[in-house]
C-alpha cells in the first residue's frame, strides 16, 4: 500500500502533512494507479475530467473528445450531447479550456487530434518543411444553449500546439485563452488568444520565449491566466528552470511584459491559477516533492497553495494528492498532474488530473488550517473615468492612490472595479460579486456620466437620458446603504465636466444637446447628474470628491479650459492630469475615513 511510504517519512514541518489511505478505493474506482489523497478528501463518483463549468439551471458542464457531458446530481451521472455530427474532421484533445461567461456563452478551446501530423521518424529539427509538419491546430467551438447543441469550431492558429488549458473572462468581458506553438528555434514559445466577442473572432498576442530548450516540451509553455483586483492579468508558464515564469499584461492580454521567473518553484509541468469566491487566488501545481526537492521532472505530488495580495505572495503548499507507485510493475512514471480545479460551490473543490486520473472533493476549509489574513480593500467603482485605460491614460486615480499608500507603507488593497460603459442601473448585476463579496472597508463611487447620456445618434433618438435622474439617486443611496450596512464606508464623486469636441459633435450634435453653446453637452442633463450625487452625498453623511467643480476650478486658476482635462475622444476620457487631481483630493479622504494606517 503506497501510504506507508510517506506516514514513515520524516518531513520538513512546513510541508507536513497526513494522508489517508484511501488508495486502494481510489485505484478500484477511477484510477489505473494507485493514488494518496489528503486525509479530508473524498472521491468523486465520475470519471469525467475537468474542465467543469457551472450551467444556468445549476447543473455541472464538461466535454469529452466529441460529446459535452451534462451532471444534473453531482457527477454521478451524465448526459451526452454531441460536440459535432463529423467525428473524423474534429477530435478534443484531453488538454483543454472550457469557459462559462457570465452571460451564458460556453467557449471551449482544444487541439484537433483528427488534423494532427508530424513527421516520421519523429525528428524535433530540421529546415522549414520539416517545421512545416508538425500540425497540432488549435480550436474554439461554442454553445449558445448551455452546452446541448455546439456552433462549427473555429480554428484560431494552425502551428503545433502542446497544451491548452486556460481561459478567462475579464471583468470588460472580453475573453483571453491560453496557448502556445512550435517556433523555428524548435521549441514552444507562449501566447494567448483574445475575443471581445465571446468567441467568435480572435487576436493573438507577441509571443513569451524564454530563449533556451531545444525539444517537444522545452520553452515557456502551458500558460494558466487569472485577472488580478488592478484590472491587469497575470500569467504563469511552465519552464525547465525549476521555476514558473511569470508575465504581467496591462491591455487585456494582447501584449505581455515584464516576462521572468517567479519566485514559485516548480517541476517541469503546468500549473492552473483560479479565483476563487472568496476572493483568493489559488495556485495549483506540481512543486517539488519533498523526498527530492531538487528533482526538476517528479509530477509525484500536487500542491496547493492561496494568495490574499493578487499573486505577489503564497502561502506553503499543501499536497493534496500524490501518487508514488509506478504503474505496470514499475513502467512508466507515477504523476498526477495536469490538473484542473472547480469550485463547485464556495469552498467546496473538485480536482482532477489528466494525468494519474485523479478524481476528488475537498472543502478549502480542510486545507487551510488556520484562516488567511486577508488585506483590507478600497474599492473604486464607476464607469470609463475610473476604469483602467490602457492606451491614453499611464496611471488612472485608482492606481495612483495604490502606489501612493504604499509609499506610506499602508497595506491597504486598491481594487479597481470600474468598467467602461457602466451605469448606476447596469452595475446592479455585479454589485454583489465585485464589491460587497470583498468586504472592503471603503468604496469609491463615480457615476453620472453614461446614466446622463440622450443616445441621439440612435435611430430613433433617444428622447429620454439613459437612465432618470430620480432613479440615478436612487440607485446611489441604495448602494451606499448596502456598502453601509456591509461595514463598509462611501465616498462619492460627481461626474466629471465635458466640453465639446469633434467626436462629440459628430455623435451627440442634436437636440437637446445644442453645440453652439460650450456648456451645450453638460447643460442637457450632466449638471443636473451632478448636482444629483451631491444632494445624496449632503443627505447620507459621506464624504463627496466634487470632479466636476475641481476640474472648473484647476482650469480657471491654470488660466486654461475644462477640455485641458479631457483627450479628444470626448466622454469619460479624463487625461492623466486630470487623474492626479482626482487622486490628490481623494486620498485625504482615505486617510481620515480610514486611518493613516
Amino acid at each position: 500500500m503506497p501510504v506507508s511510504l510517506l506516514c514513515g517519512m520524516h518531513l520538513p514541518r512546513r510541508f507536513a502533512i497526513v494522508f489517508a489511505c484511501l488508495a486502494a478505493s481510489v485505484a478500484s474506482s477511477v484510477t489505473a494507479a494507485p493514488l494518496t489523497l489528503h486525509p479530508e478528501a473524498d472521491v468523486l463518483p465520475t470519471k469525467q475530467q475537468g474542465p467543469f463549468v457551472t450551467l444556468g439551471d445549476g447543473s455541472v458542464l464538461c466535454i469529452g473528445t466529441t460529446h459535452a457531458f451534462i451532471s444534473v446530481d453531482e457527477g454521478t451521472s451524465w448526459v451526452s450531447h454531441r460536440l459535432f455530427d463529423d467525428t473524423g474532421t474534429y477530435r478534443v484533445s484531453n488538454e483543454r479550456a472550457l469557459l462559462r461567461t457570465r452571460d451564458g456563452v460556453i467557449v471551449s478551446a482544444w487541439m484537433n487530434l483528427a488534423e494532427m501530423r508530424r513527421p516520421e521518424p519523429r525528428r524535433w529539427e530540421g529546415d522549414e518543411a520539416v517545421f512545416r509538419q508538425w500540425v497540432l491546430p488549435t480550436y474554439v467551438c461554442r454553445s449558445l444553449d448551455d452546452g446541448k447543441t455546439w456552433e462549427t469550431p473555429v480554428k484560431i492558429n494552425m502551428p503545433w500546439c502542446g497544451c491548452i488549458h486556460s481561459i478567462i473572462e475579464t471583468r470588460n468581458g472580453r475573453l483571453v485563452l491560453a496557448a502556445q506553438e512550435i517556433i523555428p528555434a524548435w521549441r514552444h514559445a507562449g501566447c494567448t488568444f483574445v475575443s471581445n466577442d465571446k468567441g467568435k473572432t480572435w487576436r493573438k498576442s507577441n509571443i513569451l520565449d524564454i530563449g533556451v530548450g531545444h525539444h517537444d516540451h522545452a520553452g515557456s509553455i502551458e500558460g494558466t491566466l487569472v485577472e488580478r483586483a488592478d484590472g491587469s492579468i497575470y500569467q504563469l508558464l511552465r519552464t525547465e528552470t525549476g521555476y514558473l515564469y511569470e508575465a504581467t499584461s496591462t491591455d487585456g492580454g494582447l501584449t505581455w511584459e515584464n516576462f521572468g521567473r517567479s519566485s514559485i518553484r516548480s517541476v517541469t509541468c503546468c500549473a492552473q491559477l483560479y479565483r476563487l469566491a472568496d476572493r483568493r487566488i489559488a495556485l495549483l501545481w506540481n512543486h517539488p516533492v519533498r523526498h527530492r526537492p531538487a528533482d526538476r521532472s517528479s509530477r509525484e505530488e500536487l500542491s496547493i497553495a492561496f494568495s490574499t495580495d493578487e499573486c505577489r505572495t503564497w502561502s506553503a503548499p499543501v499536497v493534496i494528492a500524490a501518487n508514488y507507485i509506478r504503474p505496470d510493475a514499475g513502467k512508466g512514471r507515477p504523476w498526477v498532474s495536469y490538473p484542473y480545479l472547480y469550485e463547485r460551490r464556495p469552498g467546496e473543490f473538485w480536482v482532477t488530473t489528466m494525468q494519474g486520473g485523479l478524481r476528488m472533493k475537498i472543502d478549502q476549509s480542510d486545507i487551510v488550517a488556520q484562516p488567511v489574513v486577508q488585506p483590507d480593500v478600497i474599492v473604486v467603482i464607476g464607469d470609463s473615468t475610473a476604469a483602467i485605460r490602457q492606451r491614453e491614460v499611464g496611471a488612472v486615480y485608482a492606481d495612483r492612490v495604490q502606489a501612493a499608500l504604499r509609499e506610506e507603507g499602508s497595506k491597504l488593497l486598491v481594487v479597481n472595479a470600474a468598467v467602461s460603459g457602466d451605469t448606476s442601473d447596469s452595475v446592479q448585476a455585479r454589485f454583489k460579486e465585485h464589491v460587497l463579496n470583498l468586504a472592503p472597508k471603503l468604496v469609491v463611487f463615480q457615476f453620472g456620466m453614461n446614466d446622463s447620456v440622450y443616445d441621439v445618434w440612435k435611430k430613433p433618438p433617444a428622447k429620454h437620458t439613459r437612465v432618470p435622474v430620480e432613479r440615478f439617486g436612487q440607485n446611489l443611496r441604495s448602494m451606499v446603504e448596502q456598502v453601509r450596512s456591509n461595514g463598509g464606508k462611501v465616498v462619492l464623486m460627481t461626474p466629471s465636466p465635458v466640453r465639446w469636441t469633434d467626436t462629440l459633435r459628430r455623435l451627440y450634435g442634436k437636440s437637446p444637446y445644442d453645440v453652439s453653446k460650450p456648456r451645450g453637452f453638460e447643460q442637457a442633463g450632466l449638471l443636473h447628474f451632478s448636482t444629483a450625487v451631491r444632494k445624496v452625498a449632503t443627505e447620507t453623511g459621506v464624504p463627496l470628491v466634487d470632479v466636476f467643480r475641481l476640474f472648473e476650478g484647476q482650469a480657471k486658476e491654470d488660466g486654461g479650459t475644462v477640455a485641458d482635462f479631457l483627450v479628444p475622444t470626448g466622454i469619460s476620457a479624463v487625461n492623466d492630469e486630470g487623474h492626479a487631481l482626482i487622486a490628490a483630493d481623494l486620498l485625504p479622504i482615505i486617510r481620515r475615513e480610514l486611518g493613516p494606517k
